[in-house]
């Protein structure tokens, strides 16, 4: 059964200075009504921890004060990191 499992399960992995997004969880503040968004973002990883925490900075970069689990974050696809890079530096 392990197996079986195993073979479905694929690693999240992540690098340094790669694009994210992050979970906003229901406890948090911005977490708001029924329609609220679910991810907040984009994130740069600044460093990755071995028991698969992140530390996240913003575009800006200032830093978070707390290391994320990997579970929460999710990566933003190649092709809409162009997109989000190029908004940022028209703002």
């Amino acid at each position: 059964m392990a197996r079986a499992y195993n073979k479905k399960v694929r690693p999240k992995n992540f690098e340094v200075v790669q694009l994210v997004l992050s979970r906003i969880l229901p406890h948090q503040v911005e977490a708001k009504g029924k329609f609220s968004p679910n991810w907040l973002g984009p994130f740069v990883v600044k460093k990755v921890l071995p028991n698969g925490a992140l530390y996240l900075t913003d575009i800006e970069g200032k830093m978070a004060e707390m290391a994320i689990n990997v579970i929460s974050i999710k990566r933003i696809p190649p092709e809409e990191q162009g997109d989000e890079i190029a908004s940022q530096e028209l703002s």
